[in-house]
């Protein structure tokens, strides 16, 4: 998984960026894995996927999180009530044209690639 780690301006933090397909994975670990604590909670999580074949999920905020050992699945519901009337106004009144929907954005990745992103995120945090 292709990632960067940089300083966010906006924000005056650190953050996770990386590619479409694991913007979910990025923004969990930048905005809910932040504290040694839940950092140590995820690694434990992913060696015993990974040793011990065990399940864990989370629940942090929109995100829930399962560690297996087939990797780590990052779902991130959104509230799309607050955009509806938006979206109706970019389809003018051809509301058929598009299906609101609140499943939000999903991000897979390997146990490996988690828990070297989580390790470089660890030491930038220090």
């Amino acid at each position: 998984m292709d990632y960067e780690i940089a300083f966010d301006q906006d924000e005056n933090a650190y953050r996770i960026y990386t590619g479409y397909e694991f913007a979910a994975i990025g923004e969990w670990v930048s905005d809910y894995v932040r504290d040694l604590d839940v950092i140590q909670r995820v690694l434990m999580a992913a060696r015993l996927a990974e040793n011990e074949k065990e399940t864990t999920e989370f629940k942090h905020g929109p995100f829930d999180v399962i560690l297996s050992e087939e990797g780590v699945s990052v779902s991130r519901q959104v509230d799309l009530d607050s955009a509806e009337e938006e979206i109706k106004a970019m389809f003018d009144s051809q509301e058929s044209f598009y299906q609101t929907s609140t499943d939000g954005i999903q991000a897979e990745c390997g146990l490996e690639d988690l828990i070297n992103m989580i390790e470089n995120w660890h030491e930038v945090l220090q």
